[in-house]
C-alpha cells in the first residue's frame, strides 16, 4: 500500500532521481555545509586560550593536592604533650624505647628458671613505683615552667628505670648468653 506507492512513484519519476545535482545546488549545499562547522567550532575562547586554561587548571589542582597531602602528613606527625618541653619528651622518648627493648628480653630470658621469674615479679613492683614517680614529677613540671631541679629530677627519674631493666637484664639475660657461648 503505502510502500508499493512509492516505488511506483519512483519508477515513474525515474528521469528525476538519476539527474545529477546543478552546479549551483552544490555550491548552495557546500556553503551551508562550511557554514554549520564553523558555527559549530566557534567557542568562547580561542583555541590559544584553551589550552592555556587548560594548564592553569591543571597546575591549580595539583598545587591543591600537594598541600593537600602535606597538611595530612603534617596532622599524622606525633607532637609531643603540653606538659612537656620537646627535650624533655625526647629524653623521655629514648629511656623507654631502651626500657623496653631489654624488658622483652628480660622476660623472655626469666621463663627459664622460676627463681629469674620471682626476681621479674620484684622487678615489675619496682619498676611500677618508679614510673609512678616519674608521672607525679611530670604533673609538677605542668605547673613549674622551666624549674630546671624538676626537670633534673624527672630525667633522674627516668634514667633510674632505664639502669634497674638494664641491672636486670645483666643479672638475668647475661649469664645465659654466657653459657650459650661455652656451650
Amino acid at each position: 500500500m503505502g510502500l508499493d506507492r512509492m516505488e511506483k512513484d519512483i519508477k515513474n519519476n525515474r528521469e528525476f532521481f538519476e539527474q545529477e545535482p546543478s552546479m549551483e545546488h552544490m555550491d548552495k549545499f557546500l556553503f551551508k555545509l562550511q557554514e554549520e562547522k564553523g558555527q559549530s567550532s566557534t567557542s568562547l575562547l580561542p583555541e590559544k586560550n584553551q589550552w592555556l586554561l587548560a594548564i592553569a587548571a591543571s597546575i591549580i589542582i595539583l598545587i591543591g593536592m600537594t598541600w593537600f597531602i602535606q597538611d595530612q602528613a603534617l596532622n599524622n606527625i606525633q607532637t609531643p604533650p603540653q606538659d612537656l618541653s620537646f627535650k624533655l619528651y625526647e629524653i623521655k622518648a629514648y629511656y623507654t624505647q631502651s626500657s623496653d627493648k631489654k624488658w622483652a628480653d628480660i622476660n623472655e630470658c626469666s621463663q627459664s628458671s622460676e627463681r629469674n621469674k620471682k626476681i621479674l615479679k620484684n622487678t615489675e613492683n619496682q619498676l611500677l613505683k618508679l614510673d609512678y614517680n616519674t608521672e607525679k614529677i611530670a604533673l609538677q613540671l605542668k605547673d613549674a615552667n622551666g624549674n630546671k631541679k624538676l626537670e633534673l629530677a624527672y630525667i633522674q627519674s627516668l634514667k633510674a628505670k632505664n639502669d634497674l631493666v638494664n641491672t636486670m637484664y645483666n643479672q638475668i639475660c647475661s649469664p645465659q648468653q654466657n653459657q650459650l657461648l661455652t656451650q
